[in-house]
């Protein structure tokens, strides 16, 4: 059980955290926020060139298979390989019960119990603890051998003839159920389904006064069905021993937690092991969770299996396998809302049930930037038989999803426009805007109102005021019903993030940024290098990351919003290091003090003399890092690291430090009452990003965040037989996923009030959209048809049956 802890913002004395933009120094904008600054990965990409973790080709390497359970729960009773280990081909099997592998369970923390990291201590996690086990938790769950061949065919060939006598058990899949006094305890020694969660109880305010307040009592129902991140790269590990030092090549958005975790489990210095990061194919947020076994656990095997070979090992999924590790919000909701006549919301109760994993509790964001003063929410999560759930397409997915449907019904029930319901409650902690205005003036930001400014663009550009109408009342002329709606948050702004990074400046006047970071596609490394470029003063051409492999420094891992926010902090602490260090330098070639120069466009030149002046180049000419003595090269290396910490992830955690930027989204729907087609006519989203470091890399989680979120509401849904508990849809035929051809024109609306507490302003823009845009399909349908579907994702059959037409 735990309670929300609510403190006053505390200005920390370090740059470290929650820096105020009024205590740096100015720069002039030559790179940061301009368009057409090339994509630092984008010819490798483009061109076919880019080299991923399933690229990886290893002299003498070898290929490793899992054996999967055909069923949702069973034991493995007896099992025998000797058919399997007789196939010309097969290197070794490892077993459950070998010695090495036998009864060795999944880490459970970052930096194991004696070091566990706060944010991962108290989530509810499914418990399947035993790496290779001899129960299958779930179909599909990875147990019972691993086979090594020359090949994957022959992998596969062995695995099919390994015979295994399995004692099937008993099955649940409905969370509900699942929660029931008399239910079937699927984890054996515990006393109930209930997985504990810290975050189970969250209450604010006085809930009674709170109802008695409200002119309207609104209360309903949801539901929101599991979907799956769907990479287009799928898991996979390399590992290769030489002597006792390892290598590891990864498909992970967390290299050092890997690392760190498997260290950790087998007992291996850390000084000995040694990560590989190549291109990442996309992982939305499911390829972070190093405690998972699709990451600790493959990571053990594949090591374990190169160790029995003594030869490179490569373990990767195929698609099938790859449907594996659910989105954290597979969850049934129950609401209570309590509002006043003109919209202004008492109370709000409410009770979520998740299966598997809990990403957030759902009340979260009423909380961040609400002034409903009275709140509560109970989150349950119960171990049902499907396989271990996470952080996938973004853990705000409950509060987002909570957040939408809340303020829509309300703006519904009431007969009010939805605009006007969202500014009424804007606020934060319970406080009303006149609080945040305040802050704003007290902490050095500009008075805006951020969402006033959002939905003002987002009206005018889909045309709201003409659009909008009461619900069910326009009919098209194509005979389609015609639906709109809109839904707002905060802009997902530094919630976390620590990390580090070195700049030099190379003895030809280029720059390296020096830092292991995963990429997964969605441009940071450009920002980066924009922010360096201008704070140093030289050419983004002459500046560049080096971030495939280990350097002692590690950037914030990218399966947060705030990764521009904590890593454009650390690179821009470095990069104005390194140009102190640089003009300290130029002045004993110059023969003045540092502060009569300035740098631009990679020249060092004399302030009150523009033409005395040098290169950069010219000036770094003899600061070498090391050479063989031989000649002049005395003079010591531009060389500077800094780290940077924006605070702990949570609530539970935080300081209070409140959101000041908005986003706001506008769809429009065409429905034919006949089939019960959805048709998403126009996307219109609005993110006040604060300032955009990088606008194109903006614009493209806009676009992107559109169509997947659009997909989720729609299409995605994995579907298991209730009979038996497989998954029937473990492919891209019957798992269907949206492309930007299925959501109509997008239109992005990239504001900048510098209301960010990242640097120059800035907030994140990642993953919010593909997170706001699922709940907002239910509220344009209810304006299309009249009826409320809020059962997702909402499909033509829904959509009959909420017409009485099936």
């Amino acid at each position: 059980m735990g309670s929300l802890r609510i403190g006053p913002y505390q200005k920390l004395k370090n740059e470290g955290m929650y820096p105020l933009e009024a205590d740096a120094p100015e720069i002039d904008y030559d790179k940061i926020g301009k368009r057409g600054i090339r994509r630092l990965d984008g010819i490798e990409k483009a061109s076919g060139k880019a080299v991923y973790t399933r690229d990886i080709q290893i002299p003498g390497m070898l290929y490793a298979k899992i054996m999967r359970s055909p069923y949702a729960h069973a034991r493995i009773k007896r099992m025998d390989t000797q058919k399997a280990e007789a196939l010309p081909g097969v290197r070794a099997i490892l077993k459950f019960d070998d010695p090495e592998i036998k009864g060795r369970t999944l880490n459970g923390s970052i930096g194991g119990p004696d070091r566990m990291a706060p944010q991962f201590s108290g989530f509810a996690l499914k418990p399947v603890k035993v790496i290779l086990p001899s129960e299958a938790w779930f179909e599909g769950q990875g147990v019972g051998a691993v086979v090594t061949a020359d090949t994957e065919e022959i992998a596969r060939e062995a695995l099919r003839r390994i015979k295994v006598e399995w004692e099937e058990l008993p099955f649940i899949l409905d969370q509900e159920l699942a929660l029931n006094p008399d239910a079937y305890i699927l984890c054996p020694g515990a006393k109930t389904n209930k997985i504990e969660d810290f975050r189970e109880f969250i209450e604010m305010g006085d809930m009674e006064k709170g109802f008695r307040e409200a002119d309207k009592i609104i209360e309903f129902q949801a539901r929101r069905e599991a979907h799956l991140w769907a990479g287009a790269e799928m898991t996979c590990v390399i590992a290769r021993w030489t002597g006792d030092r390892l290598e590891l090549w990864m498909h992970v958005q967390q290299p050092h937690p890997n690392k760190l975790l498997l260290c950790e489990q087998l007992n291996i210095p850390m000084n000995k092991v040694t990560i590989h990061v190549p291109y990442q194919g996309c992982s939305f947020g499911e390829r972070c969770n190093p405690a998972d076994f699709s990451h600790n656990g493959l990571n053990v095997l594949a090591v374990l299996s190169a160790k029995k070979v003594g030869r490179p090992v490569k373990i990767t999924f195929d698609r099938r396998e790859q449907f594996y590790a659910e989105s954290g919000d597979m969850m049934v909701s129950y609401f209570k809302v309590g509002a006043k006549k003109d919209g202004t919301i008492t109370a709000l109760d409410m009770k979520n049930i998740f299966a598997v994993f809990q990403c957030t509790p759902g009340v979260e964001h009423f909380v961040d930037n609400t002034r409903i003063p009275n709140l509560r929410c109970q989150a349950l999560t119960a171990d049902v038989s499907k396989g271990p759930a996470w952080w996938c397409r973004c853990e705000q997915l409950p509060n987002a999803f909570c957040l939408t449907l809340v303020f829509d019904h309300v703006a519904a029930e009431l007969g009010l426009d939805p605009t006007e319901v969202a500014l009424r409650n804007d606020g934060c902690h319970g406080k009303d805007m006149a609080y945040l205005s305040n802050y704003k003036r007290e902490h050095g930001f500009p008075d805006r109102d951020s969402l006033k400014e959002c939905i003002e663009a987002g009206k005018k550009a889909i045309d709201w005021d003409n659009k909008w109408h009461p619900p069910g009342t326009k009919k098209l002329p194509n005979g389609k019903m015609h639906g709109l709606a809109f839904t707002w948050d905060h802009e997902w702004d530094d919630v976390r993030g620590t990390g580090s990074a070195a700049v030099m400046i190379e003895t030809d006047g280029t720059v390296s940024i020096i830092s292991q970071q995963a990429d997964v596609g969605v441009n940071p490394w450009t920002a980066y290098c924009q922010i360096v470029a201008d704070e140093l003063g030289v050419s983004y051409q002459d500046v560049h990351i080096k971030a495939f492999e280990e350097h002692g420094f590690i950037l914030m891992t990218p399966d947060g919003s705030c990764n521009l926010c904590s890593n454009g902090f650390i690179v821009r602490k470095a990069a104005r290091q390194a140009k102190a260090m640089l003009l300290d330098l130029a002045a004993t070639k110059f023969e003045l003090a540092a502060e009569d120069l300035e740098i631009k466009d990679g020249v060092i030149f004399e302030k009150k003399n523009p033409e005395n002046r040098k290169t950069v180049g010219d000036v770094v000419v003899l600061a070498m890092p090391g050479h063989n003595a031989v000649g002049t090269w005395t003079e010591p290396p531009v060389l500077t690291w800094a780290w940077h910490t924006q605070g702990i992830w949570g609530e539970a955690f935080e300081t209070g430090r409140p959101r000041l930027c908005r986003q706001g989204h506008f769809m429009e729907v065409e429905i034919d009452t006949e089939t019960g087609e959805i048709e998403v006519t126009k996307v219109v989203n609005v993110n006040d990003v604060g300032k955009a470091i990088s606008p194109e890399s903006v614009e493209g989680q806009m676009y992107g965040g559109s169509y997947m979120g659009v997909s989720r509401a729609l299409t995605e849904e994995m579907i298991w037989d209730p009979a038996t508990g497989v998954l029937l849809n473990r492919n891209l035929l019957d798992y269907k996923i949206a492309t930007i051809a299925d959501c109509g024109p997008v239109e992005t609306i990239v504001q900048e009030t510098g209301l960010g507490h990242g640097p120059y302003g800035t907030a994140g823009v990642g993953e919010d959209v593909a997170t706001m845009i699922p709940a907002l399909i239910g509220p344009a349908v209810y304006n299309a048809i009249g009826k409320w579907i809020d059962d997702f994702p909402i499909t033509p059959a829904k959509v009959l049956k909420a017409l009485g037409k099936v």
